[in-house]
């Protein structure tokens, strides 16, 4: 496959997004890296159907969410594609307890991903925590957009 059809692909599989609902039992094989870990930092690609909010103090997905990982999933298996899930809070918090939120929706991303028949070798977990802010300001609009996960393909 060449690059064009992988990078129409990448922007098919964002297009498309969505899930179902989260087991209790916790996976923990995808692989969780610390966000200093990990390298450049792009939000290429970025569209409304990779991105999954979530309430404040919260790591559990919305109806809405669990459908974008459920078209998500279908695609990410069809076209074997490989995803890195990015966890993100917003600046209340201290770092490390931010960072550990960020991961806790990473990993709740990715264990409905695995759900929906995505092989947990195809997934990769960052949480950035507070760090990688899409919205600077300090109040609730601004704080309801730093507080998602990205599904990206590499």
């Amino acid at each position: 496959m060449n690059t064009t059809h992988k990078f129409l692909l990448t922007l098919m599989v964002f297009f498309l997004a969505s899930c179902t609902s989260v087991s209790s039992d916790r996976t923990n094989d995808a692989t969780a890296i610390s966000a200093t870990a990990s390298g450049a930092y792009s939000d290429t690609g970025v569209t409304s159907n990779n991105v999954l909010y979530f309430a404040y103090d919260k790591s559990d997905i919305n109806s809405e969410g669990r459908t974008k990982i459920r078209t998500l999933a279908r695609l990410i298996n069809e076209n074997n594609l490989s995803v890195r899930v990015e966890g993100h809070c917003d600046e209340r918090g201290t770092r490390e307890y931010n960072l550990a939120l960020g991961e806790m929706r990473a990993k709740t991303v990715t264990e409905l991903l695995i759900i929906n028949g995505v092989s947990s070798e195809k997934i990769s977990t960052v949480s950035y925590g507070e760090e990688k802010p899409v919205s600077s300001g300090s109040n609730e609009r601004s704080w309801s957009q730093n507080r998602r996960a990205l599904v990206k393909t590499f």
